[in-house]
């Protein structure tokens, strides 16, 4: 995850932004959605927790598996330079992965440090998957909204993990082509449900027909402009 992405998400008219992050064995949180940097970077078995930030600084994200893959290969993004560049006015889905609980406190002072007298709460959304309510509990408790995402085919074969996760979620996420049943059965929490991880326009609208309360979109140039236009 670069800053060069997120810039481009917000040219296209993002109003928030999500970013999975590891954290280095020397305490530097950036973006990255693996535990390795080996679909990202082309290494074999690097580990980002085993590693110093110097080490990760080494690689760049490669374009060859993006929807544009002649534009230059771009350097990982801290999360520090994150929150200091977008934070005041975007929301931030922030998702701790591969990372002992133990750590998430330290995410709460980084966006504390870098935003100064501004209001956390306001920034910080609590993001991860279903079962993660250690992170939404701990941001719940920090006085931020949370972000919790499903499946359709993992409810279906749990019939009790919404019941027995969904209260550490003040949001809840559901894969857009879901059925239109298993929309409801969210929707029946009362609590916003988002369709997650829109790739097109025609994802988007198949979300938004089942009653998605807003989208998390990986085709962001594809979907939210045209959205936003009436598209």
């Amino acid at each position: 995850m670069s800053l060069f992405a997120y810039r481009q998400s917000v040219a296209a008219g993002a109003d928030a932004l999500e970013m999975s992050l590891a954290r280095t064995s020397d305490g530097v949180w950036f973006g990255l959605h693996d535990e390795t940097l080996d679909r990202t970077s082309g290494t074999s078995g690097f580990v980002a927790a085993e590693h110093t930030w110097s080490e990760v600084q080494r690689y760049r994200i490669s374009a060859a598996g993006t929807s544009d893959p002649g534009q230059s290969d771009q350097p990982y993004a801290r999360f520090d330079e994150i929150v200091l560049e977008f934070g005041r006015d975007h929301a931030l889905f922030v998702d701790p992965k591969y990372v002992g609980a133990d750590f998430y406190p330290e995410l709460f002072e980084i966006a504390r440090t870098q935003l100064g007298t501004a209001d956390l709460t306001r920034t910080l959304v609590g993001k991860g998957y279903c079962t993660q309510t250690e992170w939404g509990d701990l941001a719940t408790a920090r006085g931020c909204e949370t972000w919790g995402y499903y499946y359709a085919d993992e409810l279906a074969g749990d019939p009790e993990l919404l019941t027995r996760t969904s209260g550490s979620w003040s949001m809840l996420g559901l894969d857009w082509a879901a059925p239109a049943a298993t929309w409801s059965t969210l929707a029946a929490t009362g609590k916003p449900v988002y369709g997650h991880i829109v790739p097109d326009l025609d994802a988007a609208h198949t979300a938004l027909d089942h009653g998605a309360d807003g989208l998390v979109v990986s085709g962001v140039a594809d979907v939210v402009g045209p959205l936003t236009t009436g598209g």
